[in-house]
């Protein structure tokens, strides 16, 4: 065999026009291959949770009725299922997501930060980089410990000191002392985002909610503050499809322990943490399973084009070199013999086009880490999926070279070796005279013009329509028309802003910008449209019943939702087909009369034959602060 390499070698030195060619066809196609299935090994084959992930599981609650309305758990709720849950759970932790003003005054930095309890870490197999994690007593509700574990890349983009651990942290305008750093690449239960700092539940009362907050509901022993996520670890040998028939048993014990003016019956689901979810909704990656395999099917066909392309060199090759193979075969070399080497002499192009591309995609690869990171770090989070070129993607990459040399090599081979000794000895090179018309139409060089023709025009269709569809998205409506707008954001949470005076400041910041010169109109509300985070609620008619049989159809309808000032409209150039804008008193005054405006979409969908102004609506599960 290494006779085959050397000889093959030779002969791909002696020609080093058509071996650059080739060389650089292959690392293209096989380069786009293993740069889409680095993306793919780093965003979805790659495991959640790095000990034992299977046994890991977000935990949800939903209403038992038509509208199966979830919701995050009390820190009741969570006692009582880490405690009494043993016979599905091995532990049980929380989590919440939390905005918190990194670093002081002017060089304060928005970002998220994970509350969590102490077992968190442990749960999930992880031990910390440097110092430790919070404990059980730092966690306490209401404990107010001001300590702070720091994600890697955090303590990296901090210098990476040796004395980081035991330093002090603005957070907030708080004082926190750092105790630990977490693990490289540690995302928790989340594979592909992080947050910059971890804090334990006990100080969540000096942290805002990441979606939504109320001064109400700070004490975690509140029955009714539901503000956690929880992930869970199955017992060992239990499945989640055997999990899931005991999960009735520990949802009637939760609604045993709900208080009074509860929402009703709920019950408990399980499933494998999303790779982008940050919801308290069961999610999946389906639509991102869709498109790595529609992105693996044309890597394929660029590599399945790129094979026919250099097998008709090699087909035209063959028949410069058909006299060497006959003599070859008249002094006594066997066919598989001559085919071997051959294949040898493929398979060499093939590494040396994939050692080139896996170069290339490790490149093209980082380029498209450094966007992802810059449009996570404009919402506050950090990447920490790795698309460097592993054991896993070299493996790959060289089943990507085996496969190119079946390819394009196997077929031009077993065609040289079907020589007519006579006539090539002879060096009568070309088509013998006697095959048809037909005949050398269906060749295999013809053949395979024709297949990368078809190939080719299939990749093009596909653009096409890519490209029709991102036109047409670039051509909708939207439904408000920014030109001219100047957009900021404000947090006062960041530097413990009591709400009431974070509202009074908004309201006349708006009023003093409305009487600016050339200022046509000046609002604010709690998210703009097409905004990264997106806060929604299921909303009917006031009239209407929620029905209690999970299968009846559900009266109500999903929506998002703003809280926003007179003037919203105007300043977005969004118009108002029927009624009017709210009043400045309806906007600042939490007694006054209560009122929504509804886009076009929800009027036809709650009252199709009805005239919507007037009439009302209700949330099907009321709001923390007790609202309708």
């Amino acid at each position: 065999m290494m006779q085959d390499f050397r000889f093959a070698l030779r002969q791909l030195l002696k020609t080093p026009g058509f071996t650059s060619v080739a060389v650089l066809t292959l690392a293209l196609a096989i380069g786009v291959n293993s740069a889409i299935f680095a993306l793919i090994n780093g965003v979805l084959l790659k495991p959640v949770v790095p000990v034992r992930p299977a046994e890991v599981v977000n935990v949800f609650t939903a209403r038992q009725n038509a509208s199966h309305d979830y919701r995050q758990f009390s820190h009741n709720e969570y006692r009582q299922l880490r405690e009494n849950g043993g016979d599905v759970f091995v532990d049980v932790a929380a989590l919440e997501f939390a905005v918190a003003g990194i670093g002081r005054d002017h060089e304060m930095r928005r970002s998220f930060a994970f509350l969590t309890s102490e077992n968190y870490f442990p749960m999930l197999g992880v031990q910390a980089f440097r110092g430790r994690f919070y404990n059980a007593e730092e966690c306490k509700p209401n404990a107010n410990m001001a300590v702070v574990v720091s994600s890697y890349g955090f303590w990296k983009r901090n210098g990476g000191r040796d004395d980081f651990i035991g330093s002090t942290l603005q957070i907030n305008g708080q004082p926190y002392t750092v105790i630990g750093i977490a693990p490289d690449g540690f995302s928790g239960a989340n594979a592909l985002i992080a947050p910059d700092i971890w804090v334990p539940l006990g100080i969540r009362s000096q942290l805002g909610s990441a979606f939504g907050d109320s001064e109400t509901t700070h004490d975690l022993l509140d029955p009714q503050n539901y503000t956690f996520n929880l992930v869970a670890r199955l017992r060992p040998g239990l499945t989640m499809n055997a999990a899931k028939p005991r999960l009735p048993v520990l949802a009637h014990r939760l609604n045993a322990i709900q208080s009074d003016g509860s929402e009703g019956t709920r019950e408990l689901q399980i499933q494998a943490p999303a790779r982008f979810g940050l919801s308290t909704q069961p999610e999946d990656d389906g639509p991102l399973t869709l498109i790595a395999t529609l992105l693996m099917a044309m890597a394929g066909a660029v590599l399945l084009i790129a094979c026919l392309n250099l097998a008709n060199m090699l087909l035209a090759r063959g028949t410069s070199r058909s006299k060497e193979i006959a003599v070859r075969l008249a002094v006594g070399a066997s066919r598989w013999q001559i085919i071997r080497q051959l294949l040898c002499e493929g398979f060499l192009l093939a590494v040396c086009g994939g050692v080139i591309g896996l170069v290339l995609s490790a490149w093209c690869n980082d380029a498209l880490l450094q966007q992802l990171r810059g449009l996570l770090s404009s919402i506050n989070f950090s990447l920490v999926v790795k698309l460097r070129p592993d054991v896993t993607v070299l493996a790959i990459t060289l089943l990507f070279c085996l496969i190119a040399t079946m390819l394009f090599s196997l077929g031009p081979a077993l065609k040289a070796t079907r020589a007519d000794l006579v006539k090539d000895l002879k060096e009568q090179v070309g088509e013998p005279a006697r095959i048809g018309r037909l005949s050398r139409f269906f060749a295999p060089r013809h053949i395979s013009v024709m297949a990368q023709i078809a190939l080719s025009l299939m990749l093009l269709f596909a653009a096409g329509l890519f490209f029709r569809g991102a036109l047409k998205a670039a051509g909708l409506n939207p439904g408000f028309v920014a030109r001219g707008d100047i957009i900021s954001e404000f947090d006062f949470s960041l530097i413990k802003k009591a709400p009431a005076d974070s509202r009074r400041l908004i309201f006349d910041m708006v009023r003093r910008v409305r009487e600016l010169p050339g200022v046509t109109a000046s609002a604010t509300g709690t998210m703009l449209p097409y905004s990264d985070f997106t806060s929604a609620r299921r909303v009917l008619r006031t009239q209407d019943a929620m029905p209690n049989d999970p299968k009846a159809l559900d009266p109500s309808v999903n929506s998002l939702f703003s809280a926003i000032t007179p003037g919203y409209c105007e300043a977005l150039g969004i118009k108002l087909l029927r009624g009017r804008d709210f009043t400045q008193d309806e906007s600042e005054n939490k007694d006054a009369r209560r009122v929504a405006m509804i886009d076009e979409e929800m009027a036809n969908k709650l009252f199709p034959n009805e005239d919507p102004i007037g009439q009302h609506i209700r949330y099907t599960n009321p709001p923390k602060d007790g609202s309708p």
